[in-house]
């Protein structure tokens, strides 16, 4: 193996892509797409209603309501659950902003808590801390795909009668004690964004167990937040590839885990027992500086970019309580409830902090995208060959 570092002029460990390019497709979703096309009913229900009870199934729910996109779907859950004017739901700090945002274009308050420094998903406790009389549900997001502590939150919220959306826009095809996320909270919501690993370009769907939660759910979707024949149908035939395409992604992340271990200062996210299947949007892991010579994770991501593997910051990035409406008071304002009629309810977000989602954000959090991990094993042996090559030449960093 080449001993320069790429960064310093080595030649760099991988000299082609790694995984697949996203999306998938092939004449199977060409064929689809073109006998709606010369059906006529572009906007009639027959493809969204056959979506909606195959992916719910998928997921183990009962019922599945196609949306236009993965942010109306959030809406429109909080809406099914009752979500009204200055009622509080509690969010996690890491996570993409519209997970917050769509609490407040239903009027409601988001209030940001701290996240589980190991799992970078919310954190039980936090949760417990942040109820007030006015909260009314609890939005958990299964960053990256990794499920959060269900257990754990279902019963703060049954002992608080509280409402739990699942925001399931990373998490297609993960399991919780063997059951699909977006099934085990009162709704669930999910995104096919293009970048998604279930993807029809644009695309949301609420999910639940409940038939009035259904019901009301349906209702609001008629408010023209329908999804098409034409995502619907694209959406079935990507269902076809996902199996398949889910296995690839374990079998991938299992060796790549494993190398893991013999690398001081890169960790995968430990894996609790009850996470019986892990499907994700991007792979999260963590960079311990202090394990890896002392230099920091952004020198570490350069480095490694470097040397033909790309990587991120992971966990989506910085805190949301710095973007959008949240670090924007005025916009806030246009998007939601004014602050004014909020009163000492209203929150100054500039002033918070959440310690764990801060350090995780600036000091260890990387991942890969999921498309990195539909290739086969020696993708994987070409990255722990240049996270080694890091770590052995750390010095000329």
């Amino acid at each position: 193996m080449e001993t320069k570092l790429a960064i310093n002029g080595g030649e760099p460990v991988v000299k082609g892509s790694l995984g697949k390019s996203w999306p998938i497709f092939d004449e199977t979703e060409e064929n689809a797409l073109l006998e709606t096309l010369r059906s006529g009913a572009w906007n009639r229900r027959e493809k969204v209603d056959e979506v909606g009870e195959k992916f719910a199934a998928f997921q183990d729910a009962k019922y599945g309501i196609p949306l236009a996109n993965g942010t109306v779907a959030l809406q429109c859950a909080l809406k099914a659950a009752g979500v009204s004017a200055g009622d509080e739901v509690i969010v996690p700090a890491l996570t993409f902003v519209a997970t917050g945002t769509s609490a407040v274009c239903v009027n409601a308050v988001p209030v940001i808590v701290d996240i589980d420094p190991l799992t970078y998903n919310i954190a039980p406790d936090a949760i417990e801390k942040a109820i007030t009389p006015r909260t009314r549900a609890i939005i958990p997001v299964h960053n990256g795909g990794y499920p959060a502590d269900m257990d754990a939150i279902m019963e703060i919220a049954d002992r608080h009668n509280l409402k739990v959306i699942e925001d399931c826009a990373h998490a297609h095809g993960s399991q919780w004690r063997g059951k699909g996320m977006g099934s085990i909270g009162h709704l669930g919501a999910f995104s096919f964004q293009m970048g998604k690993t279930l993807t029809c370009g644009e695309g949301g769907m609420v999910l639940t167990n409940d038939e009035s939660l259904a019901e009301s759910a349906g209702r609001f979707a008629q408010l023209n937040m329908r999804m098409n024949n034409f995502q619907a149908t694209l959406l079935l035939s990507q269902l076809e590839r996902f199996e398949e395409q889910i296995e690839t992604r374990e079998r991938n992340i299992a060796y790549l885990s494993k190398g893991m271990e013999a690398i001081d200062g890169v960790h995968p996210i430990p894996r609790d027992a009850r996470v019986t299947r892990w499907c994700f949007y991007y792979w999260d892991f963590r960079f311990v500086s202090e394990e890896f010579g002392g230099i920091s994770r952004n020198r570490f991501l350069e480095a490694l970019r470097a040397e033909g593997v790309s990587c991120g910051v992971g966990a989506h990035g910085e805190p949301i309580y710095n973007e959008g409406p949240f670090g924007n008071p005025e916009l806030f304002d246009q998007l939601g409830l004014p602050r004014k009629y909020l009163g000492e309810q209203a929150i100054d977000y500039s002033t918070l902090n959440c310690p764990n989602a801060e350090q995780v954000y600036r000091e260890e959090v990387c991942s890969f995208t999921h498309a990195m991990f539909l290739g086969d094993t020696d993708d994987m042996q070409s990255i722990l060959d240049a996270f080694q090559k890091i770590r052995t030449h750390v010095d000329e960093l």
